[in-house]
C-alpha cells in the first residue's frame, strides 16, 4: 500500500515543481531579447580552426636544463687522500683537526649536492605534472603525441635525477656514520 503512494507522490512532486518554477515562453523571449539588445555595441570575435593551427604552443612549464656535474674544491682532495685499502681498514689514530677540518668541509659539499638534487628532482617531478595536465587537456592527437615525446624525456630525467639524489644522500650518510665513529670515544675494558 504505500508504494502505490510513493509511485502517485513523486509524479505530482515533480509536477507542481515546474508548475511553481516554469516560465512562460514569452517570458524566455522578452529575456534572450534583453541580453541581445545589450550586447549589441559590442564586438564579437570569432576563432576558426586556422587561427588555432596558426598559434604558436608553448608548454606550459619550462625547466632550465640541469646544471653539468662540478667537482666542489675538497671533494676530490677528501676522498683522494684514502686508498681503497685504508678505506676499508678505517682510520688508524683519530682524526686530528685538519682531517676534521677536511671532514667538515666535504661533508658541507655533499649537503649542497643532496639538497641540489633534491631540488631538481622535486622541480622535474612538477614538470611530470604539469605535462600529464596538459596531455589529457589536449584534444589534438598530433599536440598529444608532441606532450607524450616530452613526457618520455622528462620521465628519464627525473629517474636519472632521482638515482643521483639516491647515491648522493648515500654518500652523505655514509660519511656522517663515519664521522660519529670517529668523534665518540673509545672504550677500553681491561
Amino acid at each position: 500500500m504505500g508504494l502505490k503512494k510513493f509511485v502517485i507522490f513523486i509524479p505530482l512532486f515533480f509536477l507542481a515543481g515546474s508548475l511553481l518554477f516554469s516560465q512562460t515562453l514569452a517570458e524566455i523571449a522578452k529575456k534572450e531579447r534583453e541580453r541581445r539588445e545589450s550586447l549589441k555595441g559590442k564586438k564579437a570575435v570569432v576563432v576558426t580552426n586556422a587561427d588555432l593551427a596558426k598559434l604558436k604552443k608553448k608548454p606550459a612549464l619550462e625547466m632550465p636544463p640541469a646544471p653539468p656535474h662540478q667537482e666542489l674544491p675538497g671533494e676530490q682532495t677528501a676522498m683522494a687522500t684514502l686508498s681503497p685499502v685504508e678505506e676499508a681498514a678505517g682510520p688508524s689514530e683519530p682524526p686530528g683537526p685538519p682531517q676534521r677540518e677536511e671532514s667538515e668541509a666535504t661533508l658541507k659539499n655533499l649537503q649542497a649536492k643532496w639538497e641540489k638534487a633534491t631540488e631538481y628532482v622535486e622541480l622535474l617531478t612538477l614538470k611530470m605534472s604539469a605535462l600529464w595536465q596538459q596531455f589529457y587537456a589536449l584534444d589534438n592527437l598530433s599536440s598529444k603525441e608532441a606532450v607524450q615525446q616530452a613526457i618520455a624525456e622528462t620521465f628519464i630525467k627525473l629517474q636519472d635525477a632521482q638515482a643521483e639524489e639516491t647515491r648522493v644522500r648515500q654518500e652523505l650518510e655514509k660519511l656522517l656514520g663515519q664521522i660519529k665513529k670517529d668523534s665518540a670515544p673509545s672504550l677500553w675494558i681491561r
